[in-house]
């Protein structure tokens, strides 16, 4: 899966559709065929960015691949 900013594959899933990538620093929600992408804050908050239609082949991929859950520590 490549992060739908910066195409990086360096991303991590931390919630129930929900993921972060560790190459630009933002996270993104995707559901009802919509990619939404959030700016991560220096206080730990978020604010959205851009909301922009999600394409066929990202939710192919999401679907075909297995996320690899890893614990912090």
């Amino acid at each position: 899966m490549n992060c739908p900013l910066c195409e990086a594959r360096d991303v991590g899933r931390i919630g129930r559709e929900r993921y972060y990538c560790r190459e630009c620093c933002h996270e993104w929600t995707k559901g009802d065929g919509v990619v939404k992408i959030y700016e991560v804050l220096s206080d730990g908050s978020v604010e959205r960015l851009e909301t922009k239609p999600e394409p066929e082949s990202y939710a192919r991929t999401l679907s075909s691949h297995s996320i690899i859950r890893r614990r912090a520590g």
